[in-house]
């Protein structure tokens, strides 16, 4: 399932929602995302994902990490050094592996490929179905599209929902997202697609009656506002009401228990349309030092440094 849209318009959010049915059919779910700066990075998202899966089994049991431990020994033989060189926390569960021969790099990649496939299949089973997240795919490195179109015309790759999450309007037919889905079809794998638009007055209309609690008609106007600001976009909307607020241009009058505003007041502010100037803007109103601490956060990059303890 691939999921497509403009940056904000709530791919993710949308993704997230798939937690509840999978959790009723007692299945794993794990996510990695692309980053436009580790594109040289073979397989990022995917072994980011597998890191957290294999913290997720972490927090088993003794008995049930026995189980995980025999299957994976199972399915990656003697080349289990293979999946460790890139998943660390695998050697957790099924201990210290032989080193692998040396191989060049198309055979390397080949017999990764290879070992990589069966220790996906070693979690997706009919009484625990998996589902992977790959978000941001625009920025899928080649040997990533590789491995994802042999995951998908493996005919013993069974129990496994994947799902992609890409930018539409930063991919043309030449795209090699594009060319990879594109042989994908040919091969007769089935892929569906989602297509998130933005929002329409309506819809921002009936959010912001639900957050400040007014009827549909009272809030005609600031959605108005909102939509000819943001386009529609969710992320946008969400952050240009914080925004209102927290320039005491949405208010709550104590007395009345009610949200008032005036839009005199918030058009004459001037307010970006810009959802970059804007955060841009809320940063810059922070203290200086939080500002140093998140330029050196900045340089970890987007990975969570939180870490659950088994």
């Amino acid at each position: 399932m691939l999921v497509a849209g403009y940056s904000g318009i709530g791919k993710s959010s949308l993704v997230a929602e798939i937690h509840k049915p999978n959790t009723r059919l007692r299945g794993y779910f794990t996510e990695g995302k692309f980053d436009q700066f580790q594109r040289s990075v073979p397989y990022s998202a995917v072994v980011s994902a597998f890191k957290g899966l294999v913290r997720q089994l972490l927090t088993e049991s003794e008995e049930q990490l026995g189980r995980w431990r025999q299957k994976l020994l199972t399915a990656v033989g003697v080349n289990g050094q293979v999946i460790i060189e890139v998943i660390p926390e695998v050697e957790l569960i099924i201990g210290k592996q032989p080193a692998v021969p040396e191989l060049g790099p198309s055979s390397a990649q080949s017999r990764f490929n290879l070992v990589f496939g069966k220790f996906i299949r070693a979690f997706c089973t009919k009484e625990h179905p998996l589902v992977i997240f790959l978000d941001d795919l625009q920025w899928a490195d080649s040997a990533t599209l590789k491995l994802i179109e042999l995951m998908m015309t493996d005919a013993d790759m069974q129990y496994l929902f994947l799902m992609g999450a890409y930018r539409d309007n930063e991919v043309s037919p030449s795209h090699p997202l594009m060319i990879t889905l594109d042989g994908l079809v040919e091969q007769g794998a089935t892929i569906n697609s989602i297509t998130l638009a933005p929002l329409e007055l309506k819809h921002t209309r009936e959010l912001i009656g639900d957050t400040l609690h007014r009827h549909l008609e009272e809030v005609q106007p600031l959605a108005e506002l909102v939509m000819k600001k943001t386009g529609g976009n969710p992320f946008f909307v969400n952050q240009f009401l914080k925004t209102l607020y927290a320039e005491n241009l949405i208010t709550l009058e104590r007395e009345s228990h009610s949200w008032q505003w005036d839009i005199g007041e918030i058009e004459a502010q001037n307010i970006t349309d810009n959802v970059v100037d804007l955060m841009v803007g809320k940063l810059k109103k922070l203290p200086a030092s939080t500002q140093q601490v998140l330029r050196l956060a900045s340089c970890v990059g987007g990975v969570s440094i939180y870490r659950r303890s088994p």
